[in-house]
């Protein structure tokens, strides 16, 4: 077991290493390519190569889903190729490398110790968690022809030979537990080569590891979104669909393995590699019925405004996924706020009681998503990131506190205006009114303008958002000014409103400040990567 719980730390940390290195890459790749189905199923293949687990590729789509950065359909066939990319690492394992382990690991310290950039540090880990997988598979093999010995392990081994469902059950189980179906079926194959057992008995195993190893993102969904669930529950049940299909066909799978070659470990490879290519094959073609199914198995469900929609706990560990998940809360921020202001000028001519508190309850929405982020993303500072990353955090941060600061000059500020307007009695002059609303446009415009911007890095948006910002500030001397003359002409509402003129002008130039405020911070990044 020492030998398995070193796997399943080598795999986990050779996974971090690799997401590391790749930064956006993977983003960038999923974008690309996973809108055509047969691309994305050899995306999964690549992506579960590189990180050495269906499980960590699984998780990380489920992340996608619940920010709906990919659609179910993405999903379903992206992990379809996740899963037969992942049975490599048992091929690797039959063909006894862990001779070379400590070769790696040695490379991987001396590297180390003399790299001086991060990205090479972080290769040089890499190396050294891929040595430590090869060694750990030599100790799983060690560790079976040791068990081999006791007649205790015979006993049960024998008893369970001839009741395959119960080794079905056991192999799920367990994997389940470790999550790693890799380190399951490399005991059942140092088990076999130990006991000098055969294809046919280890087969069931092959089946449950394949089947637990669906329980690692199915649980990582239960506190996401509704298409994060669904994306868990579609690939559970390929999996169920294709061990039931399967199962009664053990003898058939095992004929091909036998004729295939190799002893028993490259057998149980072939096996584990056939099943998952039976199963991409026989759903590949009916991923949209899929969807359908698992929609109508788990609807989606409508959340209230005082929830968050996309944050997920469980892809902290996933840097890149987490930054993509947390500006899509963000954006969702962004929204509420754009309302707040196109809705808070109509407050001056017609603000009845109910219209002012409505927006009031959009400030304690901000308020709400704005804590979250901040407490999401200050968990994820804690973890390992690129400078790349590091920046794109404060950028997040930087937006967030600019959106919740909108929020409150509307709550604070504008709709105290309103109040101020209202116990009066008094109104804009019919010049300085249309005045206030070009204006006030032109704000929403620029706002709008900027969350284009943060969402996609457009630079044709950025030069739009620029300019637009620009003919604001001119604006502010224009408007003013023509304000100071209708005093000067004696105008009656211009004398009775002219406070509440300009501070109005004042808190809306604030707002389009702010809007733009995290280009800065962006431009800022951009020069550090070139």
């Amino acid at each position: 077991m020492g030998g398995s719980a070193l796997l399943i730390f080598a795999v986990e940390e050779l996974s971090k290493s690799v997401q590391y290195i790749a930064g956006s890459r993977f983003r960038t790749w999923i974008n690309h390519w996973a809108d055509n189905r047969l691309a994305g199923m050899g995306l999964g293949v690549v992506l579960s190569l590189l990180l050495s687990s269906s499980g960590a590729v699984t998780v990380m789509l489920v992340g996608l889903a619940n920010a709906r950065l990919m659609s179910l359909e993405q999903v379903f066939s992206v992990t379809l190729g996740a899963s037969i990319g992942t049975t490599f690492i048992l091929h690797i394992f039959a063909f006894r490398v862990s001779q070379y382990g400590l070769l790696l690991i040695t490379i991987g310290i001396v590297l180390e110790a003399f790299s001086k950039a991060d990205r090479l540090t972080r290769m040089a880990r890499a190396i050294l968690f891929l040595g430590l997988m090869f060694f750990s598979m030599g100790l799983i093999v060690d560790g079976g022809q040791k068990l081999e010995q006791d007649p205790l392990f015979r006993y049960t081994v024998t008893y369970f030979k001839d009741r395959p469902i119960f080794s079905l059950l056991i192999a799920t189980s367990l994997t389940a537990v470790i999550h790693s179906s890799a380190a399951t079926i490399a005991f059942v194959m140092s088990m076999m080569v130990a006991k000098q057992g055969d294809i046919y008995e280890a087969i069931p195993w092959i089946l449950g590891a394949n089947l637990g190893t669906t329980t690692t993102a199915y649980f990582a969904s239960f506190r996401g979104g509704a298409l994060g669930k669904q994306a868990a529950l579609g690939n559970l049940l390929s999996k169920l669909v294709g061990v039931a299909l399967v199962y009664p066909l053990a003898v058939k799978l095992g004929d091909l393995c036998v004729h295939f070659g190799g002893d028993v470990s490259r057998q149980i490879a072939y096996a584990h590699t056939l099943f998952n290519v039976f199963v991409a094959i026989i759903f590949f073609p009916f991923v949209s019925l899929g969807v359908h199914l698992v929609r109508r198995l788990l609807p989606d469900s409508q959340r209230g405004p005082f929830s968050f929609q996309y944050l997920d706990p469980k892809t902290l560990d996933s840097p890149e996924l987490a930054l993509a998940q947390a500006q899509r809360e963000i954006l969702r921020m962004s929204d509420t706020v754009e309302q707040m202001v196109d809705k808070s000028i109509e407050m001056f001519h017609r603000g009845e009681q109910r219209e002012i508190e409505a927006l009031r309850s959009m400030d304690q929405v901000v308020d709400y998503l704005n804590k979250g982020i901040k407490l999401y993303l200050t968990k994820l500072s804690q973890k390992e990131m690129t400078p790349e990353q590091v920046q794109k955090e404060f950028e997040l941060v930087i937006r967030t506190n600019d959106m919740e600061n909108i929020g409150d000059i509307i709550d604070k500020n504008i709709l105290d205006l309103v109040r101020k307007s209202q116990k009066k009695g008094s109104s804009f002059s019919k010049e300085g009114w249309e005045e206030i609303q070009g204006f006030h446009r032109k704000v929403v415009e620029c706002l709008r303008l900027s969350t284009a911007y943060f969402n996609s890095s457009d630079r044709g948006l950025l030069a739009k958002l620029t300019l637009t910002y620009k003919q604001i500030e001119d604006l502010t001397l224009d408007l003013t000014e023509q304000h100071m003359q209708r005093l000067h002409r004696g105008v009656k509402e211009t004398q009775d409103t002219t406070s509440l003129h300009l501070d109005l002008l004042g808190n809306l130039q604030r707002i389009a400040g702010l809007s733009i405020n995290f280009t800065r911070v962006r431009a800022l990044r951009s020069e550090q990567q070139i």
